[in-house]
């Protein structure tokens, strides 16, 4: 059987997250389809940040941890600051066609209501 090529394709694009405290952990994931099966990078805002080849081969970074299997890619934001607000996509490509770019899925932190003022 022969094996035709086809352009790499989004299919699950990454979600928003909302973290409730510096220090928590977010995950944004992308599914990707095509053959072969495309290479993905991550960008916060328009600084890449993960790249398959550079994730693994930095373990003395994992403030962001980037994996992929089967054309999920999966990057975890670890040990969050309020730094990392911002928005998060990835780009996807085989060789096929042109990359493919997801939508910018947004972090930020939940606001704690501040303690109410008292008058005595």
């Amino acid at each position: 059987m022969n094996v035709v090529d086809q352009a790499t394709a989004l299919s699950v694009e990454p979600l928003d997250v909302s973290v409730s405290s510096v220090g928590d952990v977010a995950v944004f994931r992308c599914q990707l389809d095509g053959v072969p099966t495309p290479h993905t990078q991550w960008y916060r805002d328009s600084d890449l940040i993960a790249a398959a080849a550079a994730a693994a081969a930095d373990d003395d970074d994992d403030h962001y941890i980037h994996h992929s299997d089967n054309g999920l890619s999966v990057l975890e934001v670890h040990a969050l600051t309020d730094d990392d607000a911002g928005y998060f996509r990835c780009q996807a490509s085989n060789g096929v066609k042109e990359s493919v770019l997801s939508r910018s899925a947004r972090l930020s932190f939940n606001a704690t209501p501040s303690p109410m003022n008292r008058c005595m």
